[in-house]
């Protein structure tokens, strides 16, 4: 039997608040870069850890061929051994540069083009104290990440032997809030997936020692930051990044793509499963889908649709989700190009079958056109077009008939128009939009701003929208409203931005 429930504003605050209370007391929850990250493996025997580590680079970036971020990885790192051999050490920028330059590249305008070397490829541990922070936040930016470790010794050398493991996330990220901003001190812990160890499966966690007192009660070569990998910890020597070029006007070439979709559980059923597609319409480079309901199983994730789009499957049989309860997804997509964002089939499942009282499907894009006095403007900078809508189903009772909630982001660079933008939505038929909302901001929002985010420029008000094939448009103007800041101008103001919103 369904019970149709629609707790009050009050009512989900709490519950929301709560809930965030509690992942925040859960250590196990940490910040992850994807979720399943790539895992490339190797005979423990050979010496090409190195090129496992690149070919986990590469794939999470978006290159190779596989229908996953595994399977391309798997592909890159046969591509590389095939050509460096498995029987000599070497540095994952060599493997990096090698394989962009090469003909198994087939996507050259990818922008992840550009290896750096961070530490030193020397014996001696990496000599920077922020070393976890720094880590940390390149892989918060569009950058992937690979580390070098190397074993203290007792004797009068400085250091052992090398190996290469890929930092996927650390211990500093709670799910939902604030998993965007900059790490501010360093954190305890490194998550990783390597090359030679699998054991409690693929992503392992290692807790950093002091940087000045490491490894204690064990050999060191001086400060540095070391790990509990083993019972002599090893130190890192360096972190190598892969990164996108840049712009001649020092804008980054990939562009964000953010969509919140929040649902509710009306079954008298604990729901134990939430079941999702997500995509667009080009390649997505990189990608991080959450929830914010507390679980500690990781999602199944499979791309699909020449890796445009991610099938999602949440398993929520540790803390099922109870009736009148809503559920937030967050879905960001980095990608060369496009502002688009297509939610299909989101449902949660049941013990024995799947209820679907959302839209199948729920699609945007929004349009800002190309500015052609951008190159003269000194520093013009992009920003992000903000939006919000709900989802009505007429055939229920006015009380009960929200059915989703949505809210966006769509950023556009410094080349397009702050001021112009055309939104277009379609979906299933039979749902109906209400309660349109556009707002701008020059910072990025991370969940938990967006959806507390209330400046809106633009407000349809109680005009409603039938969902259908044919796309709902509105054009949004904003003329004189959004002058084409100074880029140190809104460097200054971020910090004010995000107090505004929250």
């Amino acid at each position: 039997m369904v019970t149709l429930c629609k707790p009050s504003a009050a009512a989900k605050a709490i519950g929301y608040f709560t809930m965030v209370g509690i992942m925040i007391l859960l250590s196990s929850c940490a910040y992850m870069k994807m979720n399943p990250p790539a895992d490339a493996d190797k005979a423990f025997s050979n010496n090409s850890c190195w090129l496992a580590a690149a070919a986990n680079m590469l794939a999470g970036a978006g290159y190779g061929n596989g229908t996953t971020v595994q399977d391309r990885a798997d592909d890159i790192y046969g591509n590389l051994t095939s050509h460096f051999g498995t029987a000599n050490r070497g540095w994952m920028d060599t493997a990096l540069d090698w394989w962009l330059s090469s003909s198994h590249n087939v996507w050259p305008n990818n922008p992840y083009t550009i290896a750096t070397v961070f530490g030193t490829k020397l014996m001696d541990p990496w000599a920077n104290p922020n070393g976890p922070r720094d880590l940390g936040n390149q892989l918060r930016e569009c950058n992937f990440v690979s580390l070098t470790i190397s074993w203290p010794t007792v004797d009068a050398s400085v250091g052992s032997g090398g190996h290469a493991i890929t930092g996927w996330g650390d211990g500093r990220w709670f799910p939902w809030t604030h998993y965007r901003d900059p790490l501010t001190t360093n954190p305890s812990k490194v998550r990783v997936t390597d090359s030679d160890r699998d054991a409690g499966g693929d992503v392992q966690e290692y807790r950093y020692d002091a940087y000045t007192n490491p490894n204690p009660g064990g050999p060191n070569e001086g400060p540095g930051w070391y790990i509990n990998y083993d019972p002599n910890h090893p130190y890192l020597r360096n972190i190598i990044t892969l990164s996108p070029t840049r712009t001649a006007g020092g804008t980054g070439s990939t562009v964000r793509v953010v969509g919140s979709y929040r649902i509710h559980q009306v079954e008298s059923t604990p729901a134990t499963d939430l079941h999702y597609k997500v995509s667009t319409d080009v390649p997505i480079l990189t990608y991080l889908t959450r929830n914010n309901w507390l679980t500690e199983l990781t999602p199944k994730i499979v791309e699909y649709q020449n890796h445009e789009g991610l099938v999602v499957d949440w398993d929520f049989k540790d803390a099922p989700v109870p009736q009148c309860t809503w559920v937030t997804i967050t879905t960001e997509f980095i990608l060369r190009s496009w502002n688009a964002m297509w939610y299909d089939d989101v449902s949660f499942t049941y013990p024995g079958m799947r209820v679907m009282r959302a839209p199948k499907s729920v699609a945007w894009e929004i349009h800002s056109p190309t500015i052609t006095q951008a190159d003269t403007i000194r520093n013009v900078t992009g920003g992000y077009v903000l939006g919000a809508f709900r989802i009505l189903n007429p055939a229920l009772p006015p009380d009960s008939s929200v059915v989703a909630e949505y809210r966006l982001m769509h950023q556009y660079s410094y080349t397009q128009s702050p001021e112009q933008h055309t939104f277009a939505l379609r979906g299933s038929d039979g749902y109906l939009i209400t309660d349109l909302r556009f707002g701008h901001s020059y910072g990025y929002l991370d969940p938990d701003s967006l959806w507390t985010f209330q400046e809106w420029m633009t407000q349809l008000g109680d005009s409603t929208f039938a969902l259908s094939s044919a796309p709902v448009q509105i054009n949004i103007d904003w003329s004189g409203r959004l002058p084409y800041p100074d880029a140190g101008d809104i460097k200054d103001r971020i910090p004010e931005i995000k107090r505004k919103v929250k």
